[in-house]
C-alpha cells in the first residue's frame, strides 16, 4: 500500500509567531517614522524662526547702519535716548537707497497689554511697527570711540562729541536674538560747507 502524502504548510503556532514578529517590526518602524517626522518638523520650525530672525535683524539694522551726520540747523541731527532715536539715513526702508531720509525709532510700552512695540517712521510717512514683544524690556544704547556705552547721545559728559556714535545697540524682547548691534559706516563728522566758515554764525563740530 502507498503511504498517504503530507501537505506542506504553516501550523497555527508558526502563523502566530510570524504575526507577532511582523507586529513588532511595524511598531518599531512606525515609531521611527514618527521620530523622523517630528525631527523634520522641529528643524523646519527652527529654520523658519531663523529666517524671521534674520529678516528682523536686517529690517532693524539697515536704516541704522546708514545713519549719516546732518547739518546742525536741520531737524534730522542725530539724537538718542534709551527709548527713542532720530537721525538721517541713506538706507531707508521705504525711501530710495542713497537718498538721505530722516528717520525715527521708538520703543513704546503698553502697560494694559504688557507689550512693547518698536516703531519706525520716515519723514512725511506714517509710522510702522517693525517689532512687538511681551513685557517692558527694550532699550537703545550708543557706543563712542573709547568703547563705552551711553544711555543717551550725544553723551552729556563728553567734550565736543561727534554727531553720530560708532555703534548702536538695540535690546528687544526675550526671543532669539534679543540684542542687535549696528555698526555705523559713515563718517562721524559732517562735511564743512562754505557757509560754515568764519562769520557764518555756525560752529562746526566733529
Amino acid at each position: 500500500m502507498r503511504a498517504p502524502s503530507s501537505t506542506a504548510g504553516f501550523t497555527l503556532l508558526e502563523a502566530l509567531v510570524v504575526l507577532v514578529i511582523t507586529s513588532l517590526i511595524s511598531v518599531v518602524l512606525i515609531q521611527g517614522f514618527g521620530l523622523i517626522l517630528s525631527a523634520r518638523t522641529s528643524v523646519e520650525n527652527k529654520l523658519v524662526d531663523l529666517d524671521q530672525a534674520v529678516l528682523q535683524n536686517n529690517l532693524l539694522l539697515e536704516p541704522l547702519r546708514g545713519i549719516i551726520p546732518d547739518y546742525p540747523e536741520r531737524p534730522s541731527v542725530f539724537a538718542g535716548t534709551q527709548r527713542s532715536l532720530q537721525g538721517l539715513t541713506i538706507r531707508p526702508l521705504r525711501g530710495r537707497t542713497g537718498t538721505p531720509v530722516g528717520i525715527k525709532l521708538s520703543l513704546d510700552y503698553d502697560s494694559g497689554r504688557n507689550e512693547t512695540t518698536l516703531t519706525y517712521q520716515e519723514t512725511n510717512t506714517d509710522p510702522k511697527i517693525v517689532g512687538r514683544w511681551e513685557g517692558s524690556r527694550g532699550a537703545f544704547s550708543y557706543r563712542d570711540r573709547t568703547g563705552e556705552w551711553n544711555d543717551v547721545w550725544p553723551p552729556p559728559t563728553a567734550e565736543d562729541p561727534p554727531q553720530i556714535p560708532w555703534l548702536i545697540r538695540v535690546e528687544v524682547g526675550d526671543g532669539f536674538p534679543s540684542t542687535f548691534i549696528a555698526n555705523l559706516d559713515a563718517s562721524h563728522q559732517r562735511r564743512a560747507r562754505f557757509s560754515d566758515g568764519p562769520g557764518s554764525g555756525i560752529t562746526r563740530k566733529p
